[in-house]
């Protein structure tokens, strides 16, 4: 669990948190014009709980009010450069009222030291290029990387 003053705690999703997490994964798909099916929140929710499941989500919780004002999502793989894991962080976002007050510092943080625990300590995401307002954060906590993202055509 982390904390960001005395406002903010950030700790893994529980069973009690699917509707505020499923609150900002709609918001987080908004955010970036994707539509996911709804029988897919419910899938990676169990996911989540699963411990059998490389794959987590944490949210960050505000203490005084109790609402869920951001989520980050996040898995372990193996890699072939490496002996150990490697922690990606596949989503994260924070509420708009939130923003720009430490929370996504905070959940990022947050998969750093989970990441630390399981001795994988390689953690990296990606972001939109038009996202400038997050990549003042990334720029802060991370290093951009000199790599390109390709896909597959069609997916």
């Amino acid at each position: 669990m982390s904390n960001t003053g005395d406002s903010v705690i950030v700790r893994f999703v529980t069973e009690d948190d699917k509707e505020g997490w499923q609150g900002l994964w709609r918001s987080f798909q908004d955010f970036y014009s994707v539509s996911f099916p709804n029988e897919l929140d419910e899938f990676n929710f169990k996911r989540f709980l699963d411990p059998n499941v490389k794959m987590w989500a944490a949210v960050a919780v505000d203490s005084t009010s109790g609402k869920i004002i951001g989520m980050i999502n996040f898995l372990s793989h193996m890699t072939t450069w490496d002996f150990k894991d490697k922690v990606y962080i596949n989503d994260l976002y924070v509420d708009e009222s939130s923003r720009v007050k430490g929370v996504g510092r905070e959940l990022i943080q947050f998969v750093y030291e989970e990441a630390d625990k399981l001795d994988t300590p390689n953690v990296y995401w990606c972001t939109d290029e038009s996202n400038h307002r997050a990549q003042l954060l990334y720029t802060k906590i991370g290093y951009k990387a000199p790599k390109s993202l390709y896909k597959r055509n069609g997916y």
